[in-house]
């Protein structure tokens, strides 16, 4: 490949023989390849354009894919080591490819993280919204009363302008037993709080309906509680806590939390820029707890510190000044490049102190190296560390991120106009969090380092190492074709970019039961490749580890993952799905699904209007 570098400077003038040993500074700075349009031109050379100078140069297509790996920010040295040690026509050459990354600087097809540090920070801030509080449940009262009294004990709610509890219950006593425990409630709280249970659903529901009848379709899609018998109903609540706060920044409670927040287990200095969460493992629910260090604060509180706040001014305060060189390595440069000091953030979220809340007990897959050293020297064992659910995870200081997940506490900012999210199904959060992406290309969500207790009642030992580790699809798959495919120089309006959204879903509905089929085996088969790759990386790093336990689950994973891409995928075996049922009622159920979907965000901007100002 060195030839290939030498070659592609014969396209711009400079010299064929580039390669020098660089020396580094005491404090280097950090660059990557980011903000470029690429365009091949033939088999010899391709187009670079630096969106962000407008200079252009010819490269070798080789040196591109070289530089395709180099978009998180590293020293010059760095990004020449790691080529060198994952691409083997470079072995040996670290001081001629890292001449010719400064050349690359030199000639500014490098983003400097310098860049990044000036636009991020201002000492500006926003007047911020007022605040609701909801927590949401379904048919888990002794988890209500349980909140409900670290509530009274930890979190001040006479500062929020509403407090309610959202009832999704089914069962008549569940609904009967969270409205007393509502009652009980307000005889001791200082600030009242609103049971919203089926009666008051109801109201709300008609009185949309009377009031924007041709937009009932879409209503009675996103929270009328017949649409959805039978099924598991995650979004719907949320979407009414949406509906019922309308102008003010919402901080929504699970039902399985307590209200407190508690230091992370492994604390690190400064800002996170990498989005990435750790965890730690204890041997059971006692020990978890005994090890849990209080920060004496009030969660709800602190998730209202920044939300809604200009992201450079929470930066500064965050910072106590300049950001660090250092707390930018390795972050994606494209991803920060699209924020900037008046960068809303649009959503804040915390870690979790015990059940991380994840689907199966495989999301230790995606964990990074330090906390799947901890899992596999866990003294219980790495099969009870994840099978227990007692655990620590989330981010080791503040971190920003681009796109939301899952947090058991989290706040909103519904003074933005914000997407509804889907009213049933698991996955309700990660599509929320790509629509909100889609229609603010430079939000930003911000996730603090402390964390709540999340301590489930019910039974989840389903939820074992024995499940199949190859997912079966659902609302994910979804997810990843619409971030693939956000613009992110659309420069229009987030209210132009949810009808966007409208009419995409609206097109996928009137695909046919071909292409939609296709469409699903496609995007199962991209999720199964993406997943194939982060197992590589894991195999690599796996015998270094000092556990056969580890190194066996891992070599099962990528058995698995390969027999999945090589299967012929059937949607009838999404989770949750009757077994009995065929392919074509399976897709028309979809169909069904997307058009009324496309109805809901269509009109969502009028329903929130509606719902904000109360007949």
């Amino acid at each position: 490949m060195s030839d290939e570098l030498t070659t592609t400077y014969s396209y711009s003038g400079l010299s064929d023989n580039p390669f020098s040993p660089q020396t580094q500074p005491e404090n280097p700075a950090l660059f990557a390849f980011a903000d470029c349009e690429i365009i091949p031109i033939d088999a010899q050379k391709t187009l670079v354009i630096n969106r962000l100078n407008g200079k252009q140069q010819f490269f070798a297509p080789p040196v591109v894919d070289a530089l395709m790996t180099c978009t998180q920010f590293d020293t010059l040295e760095g990004h020449a080591k790691r080529l060198c040690a994952t691409r083997p026509e470079l072995k040996g050459q670290e001081s001629a490819v890292q001449g010719t990354l400064t050349q690359l600087r030199d000639s500014e097809f490098l983003l400097r993280s310098e860049r990044i540090q000036k636009q991020l920070l201002t000492e500006e801030r926003r007047t911020l919204a007022p605040s609701a509080v909801f927590v949401i449940t379904s048919d888990r009262p002794d988890a209500v009363e349980r909140l409900l009294e670290s509530l009274l004990r930890n979190a001040n709610l006479g500062m929020h302008e509403t407090v309610t509890l959202i009832d999704d219950s089914k069962l008549p006593e569940s609904q009967a037993a969270n409205q007393e425990l509502v009652e009980r409630f307000n005889l001791r709280s200082a600030k009242d709080m609103r049971y919203f249970g089926a009666d008051e659903q109801k109201s709300l529901l008609e009185r949309l309906i009377r009031e924007l009848p041709e937009a009932e379709e879409g209503i009675r899609f996103l929270i009328d509680p017949e649409q959805w018998r039978g099924k598991k109903t995650y979004g719907r609540s949320r979407t009414i806590a949406l509906l019922l706060s309308v102008g003010k920044r919402a901080v929504i409670l699970d039902d399985d939390i307590l209200c407190d927040a508690i230091h992370p287990a492994v604390r690190e200095e400064g800002i996170g820029f990498t989005g990435r969460r750790q965890a730690a493992f204890y041997a059971d629910r006692d020990t978890l707890m005994a090890s849990a260090a209080s920060t004496g604060q009030d969660p709800i509180v602190g998730h209202l510190k920044y939300l809604g706040q200009n992201l450079g001014f929470a930066l500064n305060d965050i910072a106590g000044g300049d950001l660090q060189t250092e707390w930018l390595h390795s972050a994606n440069a494209a991803m920060l490049n699209e924020l900037h000091a008046d960068t809303p953030v649009l959503i804040t979220q915390c870690g979790s102190w015990g059940d991380p809340g994840t689907g199966s007990a495989h999301w230790a897959l995606h964990l990074d190296e330090a906390s799947i050293e901890r899992l596999a020297s866990a003294p219980h064992g790495m099969a009870q560390a994840l099978e227990n659910r007692c655990s620590w995870f989330g981010c080791t200081r503040p971190t920003l991120h681009k796109m939301a997940f899952m947090s058991q506490m989290t706040g909103v900012d519904n003074s933005q106009l914000l997407p509804p999210y889907f009213p049933a199904f698991r996955g309700e959060d990660l599509l929320f969090a790509s629509m909100v992406e889609a229609m603010y290309h430079h939000g930003a969500v911000l996730e603090y380092d402390w964390c709540v207790p999340h301590l489930p009642l019910d039974d989840r030992s389903d939820r074992g190492l024995r499940e199949p580790i190859a997912g079966s699809g659902g609302i994910v798959l979804f997810t990843r074709y619409l971030v693939e495919n956000i613009d992110y120089k659309d420069a229009s309006n987030p209210e132009r970019r949810l009808l966007g959204l409208a009419e995409d879903a609206k097109r996928m509905a009137e695909r046919s039961d071909k292409d939609l089929l296709l469409d699903y085996r496609r995007e199962q088969a991209k999720g199964q490749a993406h997943l194939m790759y982060n197992l590589a990386q894991k195999y690599r790093s796996a015998k270094d580890l000092p556990s056969q336990n580890w190194q066996a689950y891992i070599s099962r994973a990528v058995e698995e993952a390969e027999q999945s891409l090589a299967e012929i995928h059937s949607p009838v075996h999404i989770q949750g799905i009757d077994p009995s049922t065929d392919e074509a009622n399976v897709i028309a159920t979809f169909r069904q699904y997307a058009i009324g979907w496309s109805m809901a965000i269509r009109y969502w901007q009028r329903i929130r209007l509606c719902a904000a100002c109360p007949g």
